[in-house]
């Protein structure tokens, strides 16, 4: 578990699968990710949960809750480590109700935090697509530069839609760190 001044970042629970549903089920959230299918069913929830436990031991899957409300989820964080890869990919989605309160900016800060002083990665990865700039925004205001352009799929709007490949360096997060004075 991990606690941030607001936020209680912690296992997700099979308690969690029917909120899981309900926050999911809003094409606003699916569209900026690439594996939320619309519409988002409880079997689409049993299966997420089952896949967090097949994920290589340095991965961390979380979800986001109010400190004053750490039983209901308002968002999942991950960085999922793939074995024949350096590197871990980082991945979130908040409730529609939280946008625009800088959860999932501090979410993030201390889930990678995490990644690169607990699970000692050298390199984090994430995308975001184009038209959702907030992404954009969060992951660069940790670091997060830019890569590549290219497309990937996403499953709830059925098409390939442009994104913007970025990465962040346990170097580049240092630095990051002592501007910030931490």
């Amino acid at each position: 578990m991990i606690e941030t001044q607001r936020l209680t970042l912690r296992n997700l629970q099979e308690s969690d699968l029917a909120k899981l549903v309900v926050e999911l089920n809003n094409y606003n959230i699916a569209r900026n990710t690439s594996r939320i299918p619309q519409p988002y069913h409880m079997d689409d929830a049993i299966e997420f949960l089952r896949f967090t436990k097949t994920l290589d031991e340095r991965s961390l899957v979380c979800a986001i809750a109010s400190n004053a409300t750490p039983h209901e989820i308002c968002g999942v964080i991950s960085y999922e480590f793939k074995a024949e890869k350096d590197d871990a990919e980082l991945g979130y989605w908040l409730a529609e109700a939280q946008w625009g309160k800088g959860l999932m900016g501090e979410a993030a800060m201390a889930v990678v935090s995490h990644a690169f002083t607990s699970s000692h990665l050298d390199k984090l990865i994430a995308c975001y697509h184009n038209d959702n700039p907030v992404s954009g925004r969060i992951l660069r205001g940790l670091g997060f530069v830019e890569i590549a352009q290219c497309t990937s799929f996403s499953k709830a709007q059925g098409k390939e839609v442009p994104v913007t490949n970025m990465h962040l360096t346990h170097a580049i997060w240092l630095a990051k760190q002592k501007d910030r004075g931490a």
